[in-house]
């Protein structure tokens, strides 16, 4: 079952890095990084924005990535490697508050990334860690929040009240609040509590269509998106106002195979309104 576990999170790695490639670089490349030498990625995962980061600061830059889980880092590792920025990378496996209190100590970072990361799934208080994550900047540093933005995408277009009831039931299955300061979509309101100047907010789309003209669509939706749709509506679906009609057609549309699948519908599209935050010391 552990290998099971592991191969499953590598395949979502993959896919998820390879669907956000395009907007990442894009939003990396907002963040001025040329000239700055110490960078912080922040939940590395498969290492897509660690590559970013090393191309876009260039190389007289050191970029460090951290995850908590070595299987990520391992990935990330032979992503740099393949891309050819291994020599500009190292990674670190630890907790990013360990990281942001320790740079507090004196050895600062001139740009910090965060990518969906800095949410209440990850931290007991958002606030307080991008607050931690902001102390660790050097003067004049950028922090940067990138979210996929998520729960607010559109999956599964002309079947709006099933896709509100699985995105519900998948925030009540991550146990996510509904409302409130820890709230995922509060990324400029930390920002700003955090006393960083010059904060920023961008909306970098990441949309699809035809599905099968981007080679990365499917493997997305089918490794990511998909399976933990289903799983919020297995477990938490009926709390979410889901009838047992309702799974059987989510399980239908999403079934690669399946007569129904959405993914293979005419017309089908998909959009990612992806945010970036920044905000400097």
């Amino acid at each position: 079952m552990a290998n099971d576990n592991e191969a499953g999170l590598v395949a979502y790695l993959k896919a998820n890095r390879a669907f956000m490639a395009p907007v990442v670089e894009q939003a990396v490349g907002l963040l001025g990084l040329k000239g700055r030498h110490r960078i912080l990625d922040v939940g590395t995962g498969g290492g897509g924005g660690l590559v970013a980061l090393a191309r876009a600061a260039g190389a007289q830059a050191r970029v460090l990535g951290v995850d908590r889980n070595e299987s990520a880092l391992a990935l990330a590792v032979r992503h740099a490697e393949e891309e050819g920025v291994l020599g500009q990378v190292h990674t670190e496996a630890a907790d990013l508050l360990q990281v942001a209190a320790r740079a507090a100590g004196g050895d600062r970072f001139d740009a910090i990334w965060a990518s969906d990361v800095i949410w209440p799934g990850n931290v007991d208080d958002p606030a307080a860690a991008v607050a931690r994550l902001a102390g660790a900047l050097s003067p004049g540093g950028v922090l940067a929040l990138f979210t996929s933005n998520y729960y607010s995408s559109t999956f599964l277009p002309g079947h709006a009240r099933l896709e509100r009831q699985l995105m519900t039931a998948s925030e009540l299955d991550w146990d996510i609040p509904a409302d409130g300061s820890h709230h995922y979509a509060r990324h400029v309101h930390w920002m700003t509590a955090a006393g960083l100047r010059d904060v920023r907010l961008d909306v970098l789309p990441r949309t699809a269509f035809p599905a099968d003209a981007d080679p990365a669509v499917r493997p997305y939706l089918e490794n990511a998106v998909w399976p933990q749709l289903l799983a919020g509506a297995r477990a938490r679906g009926k709390e979410a106002g889901m009838t047992e009609e309702d799974i059987a057609r989510a399980e239908a549309l999403l079934t690669p195979g399946h007569p129904e699948y959405v993914a293979d519908e005419p017309g089908y599209y998909m959009i990612h309104p992806t945010l970036l935050v920044t905000g400097r010391r």
